[in-house]
């Protein structure tokens, strides 16, 4: 599936030359398992950033890792926090970048595609579902599925 995904990302920047060939390496995958984010780089480079998610829980859930800038001073910390003080209306709390790249299903992946000026990132799940299967509950990102990154 995640193959398929990229495949298409591929097709859709390829030349309208049938002969060539366009294939998109990822800067980093990154993956969720036990409601944290795995391979997270602490930094990346500022520009055009790919990147492919996978959700590897064991259970079936949905997680997105949606990208977020944190100001001056904030860590990740301060976004757990606040999904543990604000429920999942905390998201509006914080600049998305990017846009909202959507949820992957258990062994289901996406790719993100991101434009990065310099500066101090998280990537956050604000998705409410449990391992029991119930949709309800604290935001994923108040369980700490939270990780902060740099772009330099």
């Amino acid at each position: 599936m995640v193959t398929a995904a990229i495949a298409l990302v591929a097709t859709g920047c390829s030349s309208s030359d049938s002969s060539s060939t366009a294939k998109i390496t990822p800067d980093a995958t990154i993956f969720v398992q036990s409601f944290k984010f795995h391979d997270v780089p602490a930094t990346l480079q500022s520009g055009l950033v790919v990147l492919l998610f996978q959700n590897q829980e064991s259970f079936p859930i949905e997680h997105e890792m949606i990208p977020i800038a944190l100001e001056s001073g904030q860590t990740a910390q301060d976004v757990i926090d606040g999904a543990k003080t604000n429920g999942p209306e905390d998201e509006d709390n914080w600049l998305h970048i990017g846009g909202d790249f959507g949820t992957a299903p258990t062994n289901g992946g996406l790719v993100e595609i991101l434009n990065l000026p310099p500066g101090t990132y998280a990537f956050a799940c604000w998705q409410t579902g449990t391992q029991s299967g119930g949709e309800n509950g604290p935001p994923h990102a108040a369980k700490g599925m939270v990780s902060e990154f740099t772009v330099s």
